[in-house]
């Protein structure tokens, strides 16, 4: 009954109570379903979003720190050149060697930072081989390259600024790992030419002494950055045209200084310490009329394209022997000593020099008058606990005579006849007691007492020279107030600034910083003091052809242990000329000259010497007031394969450099891998000028940055 009513079609049997059926299962669970991944895609969606937008600069960042490399590239630094556009600091291309250390490490692994990065072990054999090739060429011990390759560092510098031969010699080995960037290294054509005035400069750029220091923000310009990408391993790939940030070169100076005086200056200051072994020696050359300094030089001199021994370069320390350690020390001392500017930072007690500006004060005061006599007391006078003397026994002379002849006796009597506030006055008028605002690294201000300090044999004694220091440059500058109507000039030693494509910045022009005496006064002086030469102390400074001079002797004792050593002193001569109007001033002095001599002895002829050659390498000059071309520098000539410059140059031979530019021959040399020097520089526009010799001659083999002297012709 029951099985027949089954197959009967009877109806289906009741749901079982609280079971659903599956399709309405389905039905209600469809739209939680279909919820949730839509709230998952949206979450999806958000994150995209999220990277994609929000944080897209984050990891974009992220990813080119891990794929790219910062790489600094130095601008090219401006020139240094003399007042006639001859240069004195240029700045050559070269190229500097660096090591892609993660290039030996074969299971590094970029990360974005250097706590991220992981080097695994290093493969030493490869490593080993590269040190070996490189090392011998470099001339750097082995162990010390292959220190610099397994450095686990990004970027590590080999060699800075390296000559054209090595170069090309390693990249003929095509070693892996190692590459090239271009950069550029100061080079001094004139060598210790107004090295102290010039400066140098540290390997990466940084002026260090005189302009380079003074002027290296305007001289270094602005660095440039290049992006550097890796590749799967992390090395680095140059690709020169990335630039992140073009460099700004840096501007060119155009100084005041005449390369041809300066070197007249020079050879005297070596003849002077050759025949009277001083100390030191120094020399300043200026304009009266307008304050500019034409040559500023001291001994010892530097060579500031070898700052330090070649011997002692790409050599740690602790590979010296006792012996390089002695010689090193004592190599920097002298370099020390070389780098001095004396000028400007030496202070001493002027002596017999200062009697100049005693009677210039008395006469502008009307203190006193030409021609008047005053009675030297035999060369001995006693002035309450203090004894003036004299070197000679002179009974009257006058006023003029008083200078002629340097009587200490005559200068103090004139001195006393002041107010000490007038005295004191005048002092600072003509500059003394603070600097000459040349702005020089080490400038002195020297000592000046204010007269509420003086004791009451202060301004007797300052009316010879003793009581107060001054500096070279603060003396000259003072006399030139004398010889110039009565005015005293700030100095200057930079006349332009231009850019690196030749634009004027800026031009600097004469400063008259106070009207000491009136030209009246003035006029007086130069007359007055022209008897120094004729018939007084500074016979030996005449000058030939009946050029007059005019000028003061100096002979300062020095404070040895305390008190002043009669056998020690500094030895000057200070003169002006031609003398109607003058347009050069001169201070010659040597520290502690040996024997018993005098400014007259010594620094007079040296003058002479000086001056002699200044008037014929004046009268040498073109009349013409044609402007040196300062638009185009060295850096801004082509390389190109025909180039005059380049072509048929051999590394490690001297190249055949007669009849070439200036500016041709110092590129040939320099690729050829020499240091080029230049002689007979001179002339309105030295650019122009063509090599007429040169030596060692063209096919000598040539060492590593032999010196190849360039001479030079008219074009």
């Amino acid at each position: 009954m029951a099985i027949g009513g089954i197959l009967s079609g009877s109806p289906s049997p009741r749901r079982l109570l609280g079971r659903p059926e599956a399709h309405d299962l389905v039905a209600a669970r469809l739209p939680w379903v279909l919820g949730g991944a839509l709230l998952w895609v949206g979450l999806i969606l958000v994150r995209l979003v999220w990277l994609q937008v929000v944080e897209h600069n984050y990891y974009r960042l992220k990813a080119e720190r891990q794929h790219t490399t910062v790489v600094p590239i130095p601008p090219i630094r401006g020139e240094l050149r003399d007042r006639r556009g001859g240069s004195l600091a240029i700045s050559l291309k070269v190229e500097s060697l660096f090591a892609n250390p993660s290039s030996f490490y074969p299971d590094f692994r970029a990360g974005k930072g250097d706590s991220e990065r992981t080097w695994g072990d290093p493969d030493k054999e490869l490593a080993q081989k590269v040190a070996a090739q490189l090392a011998p060429i470099l001339e750097m011990p082995k162990a010390a390259v292959l220190e610099k390759l397994l450095r686990k560092k990004p970027f590590v510098w080999i060699e800075r600024q390296l000559p054209a031969n090595k170069v090309a010699a390693i990249r003929a080995l095509k070693l892996e790992g190692v590459d090239f960037l271009p950069e550029s290294k100061r080079h001094y054509p004139r060598g210790s030419l107004a090295c102290q005035i010039v400066g140098f400069i540290n390997i990466d750029g940084q002026g260090q002494l005189g302009i380079e220091r003074t002027f290296d923000e305007q001289l270094a310009g602005k660095p440039g950055e290049l992006i550097a990408p890796r590749d799967a391993k992390g090395r680095l790939l140059i690709l020169q045209e990335n630039y992140a940030k073009i460099p700004v070169n840096g501007s060119t100076l155009q100084l005041t200084i005449d390369a041809t005086i300066q070197h007249i200056v020079e050879e005297a200051l070596e003849e002077g310490v050759k025949r009277s072994h001083p100390a030191t020696a120094y020399a300043v050359v200026v304009d009266p009329q307008t304050g500019e300094i034409l040559a500023m030089a001291g001994t010892p001199t530097f060579d500031p394209n070898h700052i330090i021994p070649r011997r002692f370069m790409n050599r740690s320390e602790a590979e010296w022997t006792a012996a390089d350690k002695e010689d090193y020390r004592k190599e920097m001392e002298r370099q020390k000593a070389a780098r001095k500017v004396h000028p400007v930072e030496d202070s001493y007690e002027p002596g017999s020099t200062m009697k100049i500006f005693t009677a210039a004060m008395a006469l502008e005061e009307r203190k006193v008058h030409l021609g008047e006599p005053i009675n030297c007391e035999g060369g001995r006078w006693k002035y309450h606990d203090a004894v003036v003397t004299d070197t000679h026994h002179h009974g009257i002379l006058t006023f003029e005579e008083v200078l002629w002849q340097s009587s200490n006796v005559g200068a103090a009597k004139i001195g006393l006849r002041l107010e000490p506030a007038v005295h004191y006055q005048y002092l600072r008028k003509f500059g003394f007691g603070e600097p000459t605002g040349l702005n020089f690294p080490g400038e002195t201000p020297g000592r000046l007492q204010a007269p509420d300090r003086w004791s009451a044999t202060t301004q007797l004694t300052m009316s010879y020279g003793y009581g107060l220091s001054v500096s070279p440059l603060q003396i000259l500058m003072a006399g030139c107030a004398l010889a110039n109507g009565g005015k005293l000039m700030q100095p200057f030693i930079v006349q332009k600034i231009f850019n690196d494509q030749g634009v004027m910045l800026q031009e600097f022009h004469l400063r008259v910083k106070e009207q000491v005496i009136s030209e009246e006064t003035s006029a007086l002086m130069r007359e007055a003091l022209k008897g120094v030469i004729t018939n007084g102390t500074g016979k030996m400074a005449r000058l030939d052809g009946n050029v007059e001079a005019f000028g003061k002797t100096g002979t300062a004792r020095k404070i040895i242990g305390g008190k002043y050593d009669p056998r020690r002193h500094f030895a000057s001569f200070m003169g002006f000329f031609p003398a109607d109007k003058p347009q050069y001033g001169m201070l010659f002095m040597l520290d502690d000259p040996g024997g018993d001599v005098t400014g007259g002895d010594v620094a007079a002829p040296l003058f002479k010497k000086i001056g002699d050659a200044v008037m014929r390498y004046r009268l040498s000059l073109p009349d013409s007031g044609q402007e040196a071309d300062l638009k185009l520098g060295l850096r801004d000539w082509p390389v190109s394969a025909d180039d005059e410059a380049v072509v048929h140059v051999e590394i490690g031979k001297v190249p055949d450099l007669k009849g070439l530019t200036l500016k041709s021959a110092i590129h040939r040399v320099v690729m050829a891998g020499g240091m080029p020097r230049v002689e007979g520089l001179g002339g309105d526009v030295p650019r122009a000028m063509r090599v007429a010799d040169q030596d060692p001659p063209a096919g000598t083999a040539m060492e590593p940055n032999a010196v190849v002297k360039i001479k030079l012709r008219a074009p």
